[in-house]
């Protein structure tokens, strides 16, 4: 075995979401609650990066959830 330093154990590291200017801590699979909901929903990669139609699938995106919020009140 190496004498080198022993890695930590324990103790978890607190990181950023990994989307771009996202200072929330992670929740799930590297993103926050919210961008792991974008992830989910194709509008960004597994980095982090917008996809290329963005702007398409974020319009769909939002018909979705106002779907939703319309589907949940009325239950």
């Amino acid at each position: 075995m190496s004498k080198g330093k022993k890695p930590e154990v324990g103790g978890e590291v607190a990181e950023h979401c990994k989307c771009a200017g996202c200072k929330k801590a992670q929740a799930r699979f590297t993103f926050c609650e919210d961008h792991y909901e974008w992830f989910k929903f194709g509008l960004i990669t597994k980095v982090g990066a917008k996809v290329s139609d963005f702007d398409r699938k974020f319009d769909h995106y939002q018909a979705y959830v106002a779907k939703q919020a319309q589907f949940n009140k009325t239950a």
